[in-house]
């Protein structure tokens, strides 16, 4: 609290009043000498203090507000600077998370691909074993088909020979084997 010159000078009037209302006089006595004592000290205290401490004084207080001042100061960028770091961390949160999204969507795409990929070289590889063994049972059924006529000739032509007893030229031979397929193609296709 700071108290004001005129202040100063009421309370040590006030103090010095009862020092001579001892001598004989009533506390509410004037003393002018008193007073004007009171008031040269009071100036010559006061003109002291305004060259010696009241610079040191304020200068102090100054440097206080001006310290105070960078503080807040400083305070406020820090706070901005917390802000805009904040805000960057987000920025760098939220494009992290869209590349880690994108990512997974790549991967599962690429993986839907391979399966696609899999299946369509499974399913074709499965149709190309398919017709492989069409064929080989087609080529196996006309092999066994050929050998059977071969036998069914061989066993025709000694039924003949003993029917017939003789033997038969090579032209006759031809024309039996013929005539006998014939015979077992119309059978084999009915």
């Amino acid at each position: 609290m700071t108290l004001k010159p005129w202040a100063l000078a009421g309370l040590a009037l006030l103090q010095a009043t009862p020092l001579y209302a001892a001598e004989g006089g009533g506390p509410l006595d004037i003393n002018v000498a008193l007073i004007i004592w009171t008031f040269l000290i009071f100036g010559i205290v006061l003109a002291v203090l305004s060259r010696t401490a009241w610079p040191t004084i304020l200068g102090a207080v100054e440097q206080r507000e001006t310290h105070i001042r960078e503080l807040l100061e400083g305070a406020e960028r820090d706070r901005a600077a917390a802000a805009a770091a904040a805000e960057e961390n987000r920025r760098l949160l939220e494009e992290t998370r869209a590349k880690a999204h994108e990512a997974i969507n790549e991967a599962r795409l690429q993986g839907e691909a391979m399966r696609a990929e899999v299946l369509a070289t499974s399913r074709r590889e499965q149709q190309e074993m398919m017709e492989r063994a069409r064929r080989d049972i087609a080529a196996e059924r006309e092999g066994a088909l050929e050998s059977v006529r071969r036998e069914a000739v061989a066993l025709a032509i000694r039924a003949a020979e003993k029917l017939v007893r003789r033997s038969l030229d090579a032209e006759d031979n031809r024309r039996l084997v013929r005539e006998y397929l014939a015979g077992v193609g119309a059978r084999a296709e009915a």
